[in-house]
């Protein structure tokens, strides 16, 4: 396939290599030039660790009309706080017939990916799609080099439009096996746990990194209690997803389940994870465990929450105090109803308006 990946940040780089080693011809854009200009003669990417292989890419670029030109797969690769800019430039540039998939959404990353589209001025019949959560867990060493630490077993994918979920899914599975369909966005977009993990271990972890202690994010920073509120937390996300009919994994069943642990307790499973070992917790509280958690994974837990009863005064605790330590207002910078294109008083309406939507145009109508 010709595909193009939007971001070379480490998810994005090994995306890019592993795609272009399967022999796909592959352009790679990066907003800034520095990440990507020791790509621009060789255009080679290698991988290491749990994938062995080298690609060549077709095409490095910081011009994003360029990247998706001819294309059939574009692949967004950036912070979930990134989507709104990435498909603003996007719109005018889409053909007819292009899918986009987002890897990960976070929380209504489709949504909020659709609304910018439009505002852009879309009006190609593109299908744009999101994945649980990103399929590698890797670190770029150098540019051209990037060292993948572990491959989630399984990835689960929504479209929307939702009828095309199984051409999305076979285009998929050409290079990436792991990646399955689920019935619609409510499930991939409340199974995000990335947004109960990080925040809970950041933010009661907060002295030590104010400290900059050195500790292991994960082995040291997961003690009991810790771990006893993000089950709180996850207990509210999973309450929410009941309340629209969609069933969701813990936060422990999607662990054992995405890296093949044993089937064990959340403690147990965080502490013997081995692709967790070593990673090392943050020394500031200004970076993506909170500045991308909280807006795009519990802004809009605790938005959807309130507006069909349900309590989040645990994860309304991780929003207000994220919001005091970075002095920023998340909630009506987040992904909050309006920014969705969604309303408190007609939620079930809209989104089952969306999930039966037979182009991404129809949108303006349905849920805005």
């Amino acid at each position: 396939m010709n595909i193009a990946i939007i971001g070379a940040g480490c998810g994005g780089h090994a995306i890019a290599g592993f795609l272009a080693s399967k022999g796909n011809k592959v352009n790679l854009y990066n907003r800034s030039l520095e990440r990507v200009r020791l790509l621009l003669n060789n255009k080679e990417i290698e991988l290491i660790g749990e994938v062995q292989s080298k690609g060549k890419l077709n095409l490095v670029t910081t011009d994003i009309s360029e990247a998706i030109n001819g294309t059939e797969l574009i692949m967004v690769v950036t912070t979930a706080t990134g989507h709104y800019d990435i498909a603003t430039a996007l719109a005018p540039h889409l053909r007819k017939g292009q899918i986009i998939v987002l890897n990960p959404g976070r929380t209504f990353g489709i949504l909020e990916f659709m609304n910018a589209l439009l505002e852009g001025g879309l009006d190609a019949d593109v299908t744009v799609a999101e994945a649980n959560t990103l399929i590698y867990a890797t670190r770029t060493i150098r540019p051209g080099l990037s060292d993948i630490k572990g491959i989630k077993k399984s990835v689960s994918v929504s479209v929307i439009p939702n009828h095309r979920t199984s051409h999305v899914i076979s285009k998929l599975n050409e290079s990436y096996p792991q990646f399955y369909a689920v019935e619609n966005f409510l499930k991939t977009s409340l199974g995000n746990i990335g947004a109960v993990f990080h925040p809970t271990i950041t933010l009661l972890n907060k002295e030590r990194i104010k400290k900059k202690e050195a500790f292991d994010f994960y082995k040291d920073g997961a003690t009991r209690e810790v771990v006893d509120y993000m089950e709180q937390v996850d207990s509210e996300r999973r309450n929410i997803a009941r309340k629209f009919g969609v069933e969701v994994q813990s936060i422990r069943e999607w662990l054992c389940e995405r890296y093949s642990l044993p089937d064990t307790n959340l403690f147990d499973a965080l502490h013997n994870n081995p692709f967790y070992s070593g990673l090392v917790a943050p020394t500031t509280f200004d970076m993506r465990y909170l500045t991308e958690d909280i807006p795009t994974g519990l802004v809009p837990f605790s938005e959807l929450g309130k507006s069909v009863d349900v309590d989040t005064s645990y994860t309304d605790e991780l929003i207000n105090k994220a919001s005091n330590e970075l002095k920023v207002d998340f909630r009506s910078k987040g992904r909050n109803l309006y920014r969705l294109g969604l309303h408190a008083n007609t939620i079930f309406e809209d989104l089952k308006a969306v999930s039966k939507l037979e182009k991404i145009t129809e949108y303006k109508t349905a849920a805005r």
